[in-house]
C-alpha cells in the first residue's frame, strides 16, 4: 500500500500524542463518505475510540485544531 504524499508515517507518532490536523480531516472526511469507524481506526493506525471522539469533536465544536486543555498556565519567568 503506497502512501499518499504528506501523510503522516505511522511509525514516527508515539501512542498517545496529538493526532494532526490533516489526520483528523481525513477521519472526517472518511466518516462523511460512509466509511466504517473500524475501518478507519485500522487505516489511520489508532484507537477506534480515538475515531468516535474526533468525529464528535468535529460534531460539537466545528474545528479541526486542538481545544484549549484546563490548568495552570505556564509560568512566564
Amino acid at each position: 500500500m503506497q502512501r499518499l504524499f504528506g501523510t503522516e508515517i505511522s511509525g514516527n507518532r508515539r501512542p498517545g500524542t496529538e493526532l494532526s490536523e490533516a489526520a483528523r480531516a481525513g477521519i472526517i472526511a472518511a466518516s462523511e463518505a460512509g466509511v466504517s469507524k473500524p475501518e478507519i481506526a485500522a487505516e489511520y493506525h489508532v484507537n477506534w475510540l480515538t475515531v468516535y471522539d474526533t468525529i464528535n469533536r468535529w460534531k460539537n465544536h466545528h474545528m479541526l485544531k486542538s481545544l484549549p486543555r484546563p490548568g495552570q498556565p505556564e509560568k512566564l519567568t
